[in-house]
């Protein structure tokens, strides 16, 4: 069971905030994904912004806290500190997390972990509503292959997930630990190991996710999901769900779309509730279109947020969206907010006679 609903969408625990879209009121949005640099130690094969690393761009220390702040008093309930880069290559990502918290919002990191140790996660986790480690691969030839890193790092990373599991049982912390897994040929030998190792180690949960294919990537490659590797995958989770305590996190609705090419929406809403703020400070209405004007609607370096989140350059971006993009032809498959747009979408679709309930 996927208690965190990470293969659906979790608009229904906001509804005040659907409310306001419905009502065609513009809000802040609930959760806002921050890259703090550029610069990453890995070249997966995978990566879906190999366009935007490379460069080393990094968030200013000072005005970013302060956008911070001015995010939790706005409104905004969550943030993501992830991105084009290793988050972890931030000499300040501490003050950024400590930021977010103490400005009422929950903060999270997405990071391929090689650079923490036992001190890092001390000073980190404490701070964190979860973390997800990209691994992709259950041994270091295959973690190797698809990270473009030498095999030593696999065992590097492996300990330093270690230490982030015995920070939090030293420190009695909440944070929930988890490990994602990204299904493609060159890793689907190893995720038996995979499954065998991080239940080992005492993951809190393991997440198998999809490729999907990026319009902007510049090594784009295709994955074809057959029903054959599916249900090998599925009898590998059945096998270790029985005795393993991590929780194990299939996203097969995600796979079966994919592999169906499906997009059960034909306009994207879900800008409102989300955005993007990039190395470089801008601050993007959907991640997917780093460096496309038309999705740009400020840089928090220049403006203080209440400018962007009600300026005129957002209002236009998601009016855009919901009117004129073209979802078929410019939007990938299984977008992060692709279950949001389903959900807004069948909202639109009011029924008769709807107070007969």
């Amino acid at each position: 069971m996927d208690k965190y609903l990470i293969d659906g969408h979790k608009l229904l625990w906001h509804l005040d905030r659907v409310a306001e879209w419905q009502e065609k009121k513009l809000a802040a949005p609930i959760y806002v994904e921050v890259s703090p640099v550029s610069l990453c130690n890995h070249k997966c094969i995978f990566c879906a912004i190999d366009f935007a690393r490379g460069k080393d761009f990094k968030l200013d220390t000072g005005s970013f806290c302060t956008r911070l702040k001015e995010m939790g008093s706005l409104g905004v309930r969550s943030v993501m500190f992830a991105g084009e880069g290793e988050p972890l290559f931030h000499k300040d990502l501490k003050k950024f997390i400590v930021t977010a918290k103490r400005a009422g919002m929950d903060a999270s990191l997405t990071t391929n972990g090689s650079l923490g140790n036992y001190n890092v996660w001390s000073g980190l986790l404490p701070y964190l509503t979860w973390i997800r480690f990209s691994v992709d691969a259950g041994n270091a030839k295959s973690y190797s292959r698809v990270h473009n890193v030498t095999e030593n790092s696999f065992f590097k990373t492996i300990q330093s997930i270690e230490d982030a599991v015995k920070v939090k049982k030293d420190l009695g912390l909440d944070v929930t630990i988890s490990v994602q897994f990204l299904l493609i040929e060159e890793n689907l030998n190893s995720l038996e190991d995979a499954l065998a190792l991080f239940s080992r180690i005492g993951v809190d949960y393991f997440s198998l996710k999809p490729y999907s294919l990026h319009p902007q990537m510049i090594n784009k490659r295709e994955m074809f999901y057959t029903e054959q590797t599916a249900g090998r995958v599925r009898r590998l989770v059945k096998k270790f769900r029985k005795n393993s305590k991590m929780d194990i996190i299939f996203r097969d609705i995600a796979m079966e779309k994919y592999a169906a090419k499906e997009k059960k929406f034909k306009h994207c809403r879900a800008l409102p509730f989300w955005g993007y703020v990039s190395s470089k400070g801008d601050f993007y209405t959907c991640s997917v279109f780093i460096g496309d004007k038309r999705f740009r609607a400020g840089n928090v370096h220049r403006q203080n947020m209440s400018s962007i989140f009600f300026g005129r350059s957002r209002k236009r971006s998601i009016s855009y969206a919901a009117k004129k993009l073209s979802v078929a032809k410019e939007c990938r498959i299984n977008c992060r907010m692709a279950r949001v747009n389903e959900f807004l979408e069948s909202l639109e679709k009011k029924p008769e006679h709807i107070n007969f309930i």
